[in-house]
């Protein structure tokens, strides 16, 4: 099953409905659900917020490149 994420946190009604829909900011939804279809600027397909325990690790960069490929070096001129 496909899921989209809130954006916001607020209360809006479902103009296939009627009814008042109170929505929570990275709450998942399905992706198929009409409240959704209807609305699709109000959902994101990744969330806007992910909670962890510990801070996030730091991408390590590559101090070289693949087997045989050349590296670019740039020199400055004295």
């Amino acid at each position: 099953m496909k899921l989209v994420y809130a954006k916001n946190t607020c209360s809006t009604t479902d103009p296939n409905t009627g009814l008042i829909v109170r929505m929570v900011e990275a709450e998942p939804w399905a992706a198929d659900d009409p409240f959704v279809a209807s609305r699709p600027e109000m959902f994101s397909d990744e969330p806007q917020k992910v909670r962890r325990t510990a801070p996030a690790p730091k991408p390590v960069e590559a101090a070289t490149k693949a087997p045989g490929a050349k590296k670019a070096v740039k020199r400055e001129a004295w």
